[in-house]
């Protein structure tokens, strides 16, 4: 079976930028993201050896998703200057790699790497998911498994029972209910985590509490029905996007290595730079393996 490796590049940047000490060149450009991004990259390169590679990134603009939620994700710090200084950069490398990169206006990552993930693991391919945000969890399959390139824990659809008390196909009613205060995602006053599974043992999905709201409120009477829509539609992921792409599109191209160790040497990334190199064994297909 052939597999597709997404990795969630905006999700990875943020989480490289923050949780790697500073580090930069001596005229102070900043190098920690490029330095998580590509150290991730290279160890899904030499354990996989994959020949289906895409790294998704988030616009630059909005989502779509923003314009009829107004708070969703508006608590959020701004990029800090030294993290977008990084991000060209890290797009110029993983192109000089040969590793295609996707980014849909209008769109979150998210929502290209469900839909991505939809078109691809319903043609027959095996996918893998690599990244932290647990959202990302509702498309885990028997085809598909997310991996937290942090902890490097593997989900499949047994660890996210375990893990949440719910399968996949209902942890965006999770979620929905338990809500989300770093996006600003409301879900419902006083429900936790239990208290969620609970419910849904009990009701079977947000759809059916939508349905029998009246009597969901007398019950949890902290409930709001306008919120719990506004929830839900948030949390699930958008998963038919028009992406006019085949499976050449995400292949792996033969990397510019001459150009790569030129980029590499101005960052003054020296610990990586025997890694790539090894990595980076171009074959007569012109690819990385």
């Amino acid at each position: 079976m052939k597999t597709l490796y997404i990795l969630d590049g905006s999700s990875f940047i943020y989480r490289s930028f923050f949780a790697l000490p500073e580090l930069s060149t001596k005229d102070g450009f900043p190098t920690n993201a490029v330095y998580g991004v590509l150290r991730a990259v290279l160890s899904i390169l030499k354990s996989e050896k994959p020949r289906y590679f895409v790294v998704v990134f988030d616009p630059p603009s909005p989502p779509k998703k923003a314009e009829h939620f107004k708070d969703y994700k508006a608590g959020r710090p701004s990029t800090p200057d030294k993290l977008k200084l990084q991000i060209p950069v890290i797009k110029k490398l993983l192109a000089l790699m040969g590793i295609p990169t996707l980014e849909i206006e209008g769109y979150e990552a998210d929502d290209v790497i469900a839909t991505l993930t939809e078109k691809f693991s319903g043609s027959g391919f095996k996918v893998k998911i690599y990244t932290p945000d647990k959202d990302m969890l509702q498309l885990v399959s028997d085809k598909v498994e997310v991996i937290n390139p942090i902890s490097w824990e593997v989900f499949t659809p047994a660890k996210v029972k375990e893990k949440f008390g719910v399968p996949p196909e209902r942890l965006a009613d999770f979620l929905s209910l338990v809500g989300d205060k770093i996006d600003n995602v409301p879900g419902i006053k006083g429900v936790g985590p239990k208290t969620a599974v609970k419910i849904l043992n009990e009701y079977g999905s947000v759809k059916d509490i939508l349905e029998n709201f009246d009597t969901f409120k007398e019950n949890y009477p902290q409930a709001d029905r306008e919120s719990l829509e506004s929830s839900y539609e948030l949390i699930n992921l958008i998963r038919d996007i028009d992406l006019n792409l085949s499976d050449k599109d995400l292949e792996l191209s033969k990397p510019k290595a001459e150009a790569l160790k030129g980029e590499l040497k101005k960052l003054e990334i020296t610990s990586l730079s025997k890694d790539i190199e090894k990595v980076l064994k171009v074959t007569s297909q012109g690819s990385l393996f």
